[in-house]
This record gives C-alpha cells, structure tokens and sequence, in this order.
C-alpha cells in the first residue's frame, strides 16, 4: 500500500499556529505511518521546526513591498509549491478555523489528489473536493483547535468522539539557558516567580497599572514570588507592531523592587514564562505559548459579545484558566487574581 501524503497549509499568525499542533498530533496519533507535512509563513513556521509529529515543514517567506528582496522572496515561494505539486500529495487542508479565498487559491496550486477547506453555506467552491461546511462559531462556541480537528473528517472518517489535545511547543535549550541566565542575574529561581505580560492591541483586556502592582505584591506577599513584567518593545502607535513601552514605563515608575521588567527579544521571553510558576497574559500569541508551559496561563479576556471569546479562543493545558470581564479588565478591581493565584 502506498505512502499516504498529507499536507496542512496554515497562514496565520503565532497563536493560531498554536492552536493547529492539537490537530497535527491527534492525526499523527491516529494515521503513524503517513507523511505530515505542513507549510506554513516564515513569521510562524519556525514554532513546528523540530516538532516530533510532522515529517516535513515547508517555510516560505512573506514578501510585503514591490522591492528585490520581494522579488526573490516570490520566487522561492513559487519553488516550494513546484516542489509540493511534485511530491504528489493525497490531501492538502486548508488549516484554518474561517474560510479564506486566499488559502484556497494556494491550496488548488498544491495539486493534492484532494482538497479540504471550510466553506460558507449554501456556497461551492472550485478546487475544494472536501468542503466543510462553515459554522457560525459565535452561535457555536466551538474552541478554534475543534474547528481545525473537523477538517480531519475527510481523512480519519471517525464515528469516535475525539478528545482535545494539547497546545505543542518545546523551546529551544538555547532560549532556556539565556532565561535561566537572566534568573540568575536577577536572584531567581524556577518555579519561584510569576509573570504579567501587557497588550498593546488588546486594551480592554490589558490590566492596570494599579492591577498589576496590586499582583505583584500580592504574590510577593503570600508566596515570596517576584513578578517579572514583560511587554512588547516599541510605541503603541506603531500599525505594523505596536508596543507596550509607555504603560510598562509608567508602571515601572511606581512599582516596589518585587516587580523586574523583562524588555526583550521573544526568545528570551518564552524562555522565561516557561521556566515560571504561573502567567498572566491578555488574549495573544504569548497566551498560547504560556499556555503550553509546565506552569500555564491565566488568560484575560473581556467584551466577549463582539471580541473573541474563552470558549473559542481560550488557553488549553492542564495548567491554564481564563478570567473573563464584561467590557473591560480594568471594571475587576485590585484583587480580581488573588483567588486564582491561591491555587498557586
């Protein structure tokens, strides 16, 4: 019997990444003797590079301007798709929990013997052998990793219901040894601290200068556990990739010594929250990374009527909880993570 070949394509962004490695294992778990391969943009593919359940991974790049380097980044992405219509895939999905024509269009250029996607209802899509009936997720509430485990229908034809696996990622020792560094220089141990993530683009789950002051000293307090404040670099008026500097520098003006900033490259930063005891992260890429270390997350959420909501977009691991507001995390109060810190 011949090799079954699948390929995912993903396009989206670090968290959502993510929330495809459940899909990725549950269909290695179930099929061990196909070939897995996934493609996927180079500012995301890095995340699955030494991933245990897939046998391939395609990166390619994301060119942004009519510049030379564009130029030749379109060239290497029209190499790997001829080298994937070669390879001669028997199904290439569409990873995403939304219908995007986009996806559809590099999926039809992968030349699979068959092709998986969501699609709208009452819609047919061309190329799309395997159409998966779009749902209204609000109305759903199904978890982004269960909307990506229905794509698998086609290929696994299950009756079983099939448990939700966990969120993957495994740092590099490289990045634990710069975080165990970075402890070191810092008179902290592992497992001995938490830490508080800001975010920028998601005011309205974003905690207070006076909230996280309050947690820190809190947990300061009742364990002997500093906190360390981490945040993207940069101005929050940047479009392309806002940052957290002024409200980190605002907090840091007030706040006791029991709170250490923590402004840097993501690979250090990961490799600090995975070596902590507990995070605290807004809705974000770094929630779901936070999510998938030994110590979890507590995600914020909040106006969950019209932004993403827990149910959907929640943190998965053994260790992970959310808090959700109804319009802001700021309406909470000082101590509205205490009693989730008490499990600590």
């Amino acid at each position: 019997m011949p090799l079954m070949k699948i390929i995912f394509l993903k396009r989206d962004k670090l968290g959502d990444l993510l929330l495809t490695t459940p899909a990725l294992q549950l269909l290695k778990e179930i099929l061990p003797d196909i070939k897995l391969t996934v493609v996927a943009p180079e500012s995301s593919g890095w995340i699955l590079k030494d991933a245990p359940f897939i046998d391939q991974l395609y990166i390619y790049p994301q060119p942004k301007s009519f510049t030379l380097k564009s130029v030749i980044s379109l060239f290497t992405l029209a190499l790997i798709f001829l080298r994937i219509r070669k390879e001669g895939y028997d199904f290439a999905v569409a990873a995403g929990g939304e219908y995007s024509h986009r996806a559809v269009k590099r999926l039809i250029w992968m030349g699979a013997k068959r092709t998986i996607s969501f699609v709208p209802k009452n819609t047919i899509v061309s190329g799309i052998t395997d159409p998966i009936i779009l749902l209204m997720h609000k109305k759903s509430n199904l978890h982004e990793s269960h909307r990506i485990i229905q794509l698998l229908d086609p290929i696994i034809q299950s009756q079983k219901k099939i448990k939700l696996q966990q969120v993957w990622f495994d740092p590099p020792q490289e990045w634990l040894r710069e975080a165990k560094e970075f402890l070191l220089k810092h008179n902290l141990k592992i497992k001995e601290y938490i830490v508080f993530g800001l975010g920028a683009r998601r005011e309205k789950k974003q905690a207070s200068k006076e909230q996280i002051i309050a947690t820190a000293e809190y947990a300061y307090r009742k364990y002997k556990f500093k906190t360390i404040l981490v945040w993207t670099p940069g101005n929050k008026k940047n479009k392309a990739y806002p940052g957290d500097d002024e409200l980190a520098f605002e907090i840091l003006k007030d706040a006791p010594q029991v709170v250490i900033p923590l402004r840097a490259p993501l690979n250090l930063t990961i490799g600090v929250i995975w070596l902590s005891r507990k995070s605290i992260f807004p809705d974000s890429g770094l929630m779901h990374f936070a999510a998938a270390s030994p110590g979890g997350v507590i995600g914020l959420f909040a106006d969950t009527k019209i932004s993403p909501s827990p149910q959907q977009w929640g943190p998965l691991g053994k260790e992970s909880d959310y808090i959700e507001a109804n319009k802001t995390i700021k309406e909470l109060g000082n101590n509205f993570l205490f009693k989730k810190l008490n499990r600590l």
